[in-house]
């Protein structure tokens, strides 16, 4: 089992800022994504990276459920292809501070699929910012 940590909980020493701790958590591979592979393990808890591609706002009636497309930046799959988009899905949001189509995120959540879909319910995340040099 894995066990998330986060930088919070760390002595007030090392400065925490509640940031994602990406060592304990297993980076998502292709094969995470692919239900005919991931669909002997049905469901694994995952980090992965990744450009957000697409949004979509809930309509005023209905679910208030904002989704997010991310394409993960991940290890190819064993054979042809890549990795397919990760929907991240916040559950009664109508939006989420930072997540619209352009950012880099990294987020940690459980894999599982819907409509045929990798889908993370409710992830954890962070923005990552473009690295300036100086």
């Amino acid at each position: 089992m894995t066990v998330l940590h986060r930088t919070a909980d760390l002595p007030a020493t090392t400065g925490g800022t509640g940031a994602i701790d990406v060592v304990t958590e297993a980076p998502v591979c292709a094969a995470d994504l692919d239900p005919a592979v991931a669909g002997r393990a049905r469901r694994r808890r995952v980090m992965a990276s990744g450009l957000v591609q697409e949004v979509t706002v809930p309509p005023a009636s209905g679910a208030q459920n904002y989704t997010a497309l991310l394409v993960p930046e991940c290890a190819p799959a064993e054979g042809p292809g890549r990795a397919r988009p990760l929907r991240l899905v916040w559950q009664g949001q109508r939006q989420v501070p930072g997540v619209g189509a352009g950012p880099r995120l990294r987020c940690v959540g459980v894999v599982s699929f819907r409509d045929g879909r990798p889908t993370i319910f409710n992830p954890r995340y962070e923005i990552i910012a473009k690295q300036v040099s100086r």
